[in-house]
């Protein structure tokens, strides 16, 4: 490893220091050396720390944290680390950029499997290891992956949590200031977006203006987007095409020396299409301490034997090569076929299950955990067995799998500290096999994510992480709505409103209808009366309705109410939340006498059906407080909420995010009643309370609540200057994070020129 300069001349001090110890020691002779032994012990702790201090990793490029809040920036570890075979010119190019950085954006393109990250892996490891530089890797196969790497990264480099988390939220003007860090970094860097394929995230990211820090770092990008207009006329595109057969047949003799002739490793190679991961695969199988095939012949007879026809009706983006796809394919499937040797029969299955997750996306290992596994484990007795011995079936078939490099568990975790583990892109492509099973592995992969689902409320931010988990998943589960049957349809549907629902409570509105608009062009194959349907449009109407476009959701909820009334029964407990998000539509268009009578009928039926004390009747009567004050009985509505409090504080908890709301809502209606020091004692703990558990960026804490309001109540009180400081930093953190033309922030404008 060449170090830099600084090390070099901190190594010569130390040794200098020592040597001239030494001469002192022996010009005093051995009697009164013995004197100097505590500190000739303590020079050798001082030279160990800085040893230590020497042999830490630079800055930023470590990996993740320890839970999943952003995502690793370390290169993924177990690839990369073999020869480059037929990459010189590539490397060299690559080497030059990272040396001696040209502004220019880098990017390494070309069909699956080609080796496009397995050169950036090399990459990164070569610049860490020879220029002693950090090296950060972001995954960008999808918006919440590429946001998860910049959140990570901006958190590496000590931008603020207001800043972190308008990164989060998408806020242009955050992503250009970490450019801008990175810009003015004290070293040079290396900076890897990998699978970058979605032309929307390419022009985001390229509009953003990455290209303004290349001067100081190597900004890398794999993509099978290849088209040079999307990636700017000054970025460097470089095409990886398939290896010649004499670099690839050199690359399986250095994976697997011992399992026959150069020319039958050449020969094996054409046959698997000269890909780099085909070929790392078939040497890994052959290198295996329990290989099934010992020799390349044999390992080339094997891929006839099994034949190419049942990987061709692969799905295939248009314009790769089917013989290259089929290649790759059946190289995995002769790897799943060595742990089906191994005793693990069910990890093509299991394989074909995850295949239709969001690939590249952390999947909880709970997720296996649910009942519906059985399906997959059934035909050997197993799944008769009790939990523990299907989950110990489920724990060797992941393990089988990671062996494999078929998946990769995760240094982050779950929210409950379980593992996470992702499947590669082309892994989980060429896995979606198109087979009598298909429909079965859709089916199931369904069913354990609706329990998953359903096991967690959306309205309770502490799992809000959760759904975050869950909702790439969902959502690419829709790509596969034609080959389930009614009934696994019905049940996507339904998960994916209470996604929905989920990513509305937590603040994310506009994803919520936009999944909502999606899922609504699949769904209309259930009937337009049927439940998950109806569900589905009520809680897009809520979203929209959280948008500010009130009068669009009334509409839509009217007519999810009258038939769900029809299907359901008035009584029903969907048509009691449609019921209830009906009444306060109406009472946000204007008309809160109408809104009370309609809470205090749907309140009825909730404690009946329900009680009084559960999060769903609480919730009614929070909004009834609010819709009896708007009715000029503020007296009221103020002990209506101090019951609502109390009991949520009780059955939830003070923390959640309900109980901050009824607080909130109490505030409120103070400063609306003109009791403006009440508001403001509500209120100062209330602030630090949200920012604690939600977060500087969550709607609830930065748009209109509770700082605006605590400045109108400071404002009530003839405390301008006071006020205005309040309302100036809230003004500050929104444009920086929504925008300055927000509705948020044109309130608190507004407010602040008000005599």
């Amino acid at each position: 490893m060449r170090l830099p300069r600084w090390r070099i001349g901190l190594i010569a001090g130390a040794a200098g220091i020592v040597v001239l110890v030494t001469g002192f020691l022996v010009r005093e002779g051995l009697d009164r050396a013995d004197k100097w032994a505590s500190i000739v012990g303590g020079c050798v702790a001082v030279a160990g720390l800085l040893a230590a201090v020497l042999r830490r990793p630079a800055t930023g490029s470590g990996g993740g944290s320890a839970t999943f809040t952003g995502a690793p920036l370390a290169a993924p570890a177990g690839i990369g680390t073999a020869l480059i075979r037929g990459r010189d010119r590539e490397l060299r190019r690559l080497q030059r950029a990272a040396r001696r950085p040209d502004g220019a954006v880098h990017v390494l393109t070309g069909l699956g499997g080609v080796g496009k990250s397995f050169l950036a892996v090399w990459m990164c490891r070569w610049f860490e290891e020879h220029e002693g530089r950090p090296a950060w890797w972001i995954a960008a196969q999808d918006q919440a992956s590429l946001i998860d790497g910049l959140v990570s990264l901006a958190e590496a480099h000590g931008m603020g949590e207001v800043q972190v988390t308008a990164i989060r939220n998408g806020a242009p003007r955050a992503v250009e200031r970490l450019w801008e860090l990175l810009r003015q970094a004290p070293q040079r860097w290396l900076l890897v977006f990998d699978n970058l394929d979605d032309p929307r995230l390419v022009a985001g990211l390229i509009g953003s203006g990455v290209a303004r820090c290349g001067d100081r770092g190597l900004v890398l990008a794999t993509s099978r987007t290849s088209r040079g207009r999307l990636w700017g006329s000054d970025a460097d595109v470089v095409e990886l095409r398939p290896l010649t057969a004499a670099d690839a047949a050199q690359v399986l003799l250095d994976l697997a020396r011992d399992a026959g002739s150069r020319f039958a490793a050449e020969r094996l190679a054409r046959d698997l299409g000269c890909l780099p991961l085909a070929l790392q695969l078939a040497g890994a199988n052959l290198n295996s301490p329990f290989p099934i095939w010992h020799t390349f012949d044999g390992y080339r007879a094997a891929l006839h034997e099994l034949g190419v026809d049942r990987v061709l009706a692969a799905p295939r983006p248009a314009g790769e090569p089917v013989e290259h796809r089929s290649n790759v394919m059946l190289t995995w499937e002769m790897s799943v076929s060595a742990l089906d040797g191994h005793g693990l029969p069910h990890s093509r299955t299991l394989l074909q299950v995850l295949s239709h997750y969001a690939p590249a996306v952390p999947v909880p290992e709970t997720l296996l955990h649910a009942a519906p596994v059985r399906t997959l484990l059934g035909g050997d007795g197993t799944a008769e067995r009790d939990t523990l011995h299907v989950r110990r079936v489920v724990q060797q078939n992941l393990e089988g799998l990671a062996d494999q490099s078929l998946i990769t568990p995760m240094e982050a975790v779950a929210p409950d500290g379980s593992r996470l583990f992702m499947l590669h892109p082309v892994v989980a492509e060429t896995n979606r096999i198109d087979s009598p099973d298909r429909t079965v592995a859709v089916g199931v992969a369904v069913a354990l994510l609706a329990v998953a689902v359903a096991a967690r409320r959306f309205d309770d931010n502490a799992d809000w992480r959760w759904f975050g988990l869950f909702a790439p998943h969902v959502e690419e589960l829709m790509q596969f709505t034609g080959t389930l049957a009614a009934e696994d349809l019905a049940t996507l549907i339904t998960t994916v409103a209470r996604v929905v629902a989920a990513d509305t409570w937590r603040g994310h509105e506009a994803a919520a209808e936009a999944l909502a608009v999606q899922a609504l062009q699949h769904a209309g194959h259930l009937g337009a009366t049927h439940e998950a349907l109806l569900a589905l449009r009520h809680e897009r109407a809520w979203a929209v309705g959280r948008l500010g476009r009130w009068a669009e959701a009334h509409a839509e909820l009217a007519q999810v109410c009258e038939a769900q009334t029809r299907n359901l029964g008035a009584r029903h407990l969907d048509t009691l939340d449609t019921r209830h998000k009906l009444a306060w539509a109406t009472g946000r268009l204007g008309d809160w006498e109408a809104a009370e009578v309609q809470l205090g009928s749907v309140l009825r039926a909730r404690v009946a059906a329900l009680g009084d004390e559960h999060p769903d009747t609480l919730h009614t009567r929070c909004c009834l407080a609010w819709a009896v004050g708007r009715c000029g009985r503020p007296e009221e509505a103020q002990q209506r909420y101090a019951e609502v409090i109390a009991a949520r504080e009780r059955m939830l908890g003070a923390d959640h995010a309900e109980t901050l709301d009824a607080r909130h809502s109490l505030a409120e209606l103070f400063v609306l009643c003109d009791r403006f020091g009440d508001a403001e004692r509500v209120l100062r703990p209330l602030i630090a309370d949200r920012l604690r558990v939600l977060g500087a960026g969550h709607p609830e804490t930065l748009d209109t609540r509770p700082r605006y309001w605590l400045g109108r109540a400071m404002l009530g009180q003839g405390r301008r200057r006071e006020a205005e400081r309040v309302l100036r930093q809230l003004a500050d953190d929104q444009t920086r994070y929504l925008g300055p033309d927000h509705a948020a922030t044109a309130a608190t404008l507004t407010l602040l020129r008000l005599p």
